[in-house]
């Protein structure tokens, strides 16, 4: 079921992947619908005409993960200074 009942035109389809959207909930199967650089869609969205989506991504067996945060940096040396890196989850990054 789609999270949201639009079936508008998308930018992006992202189709037949899992999608894990950090809930922790178990991933799913489902397609991710893009308009406007925002996720408009995500569900079963077969429904929407391939002819009026101006990109489609095959996403079968890879996982999708909207939101996404990375924590990479190039700060390694600072472990040095504070081993913990406490601080490096405060300077994480949204792929999204």
């Amino acid at each position: 079921m789609c999270h949201h009942r639009v079936m508008a035109a998308f930018d992006l389809l992202i189709r037949g992947g899992t999608v894990v959207d950090g809930s922790g909930a178990a991933g799913r199967l489902a397609d991710v619908g893009v308009i406007d650089d925002r996720i408009a869609a995500v569900g079963d969205l077969s429904a929407a005409a391939a002819g009026g989506v101006e990109r489609v991504l095959d996403a079968t067996g890879r996982v999708v993960a909207p939101g996404f945060i990375d924590p990479h940096g190039h700060s390694d040396g600072s472990v040095l200074l504070d081993a913990t890196s406490s601080w490096s989850v405060t300077r994480a990054a949204s792929t999204t």
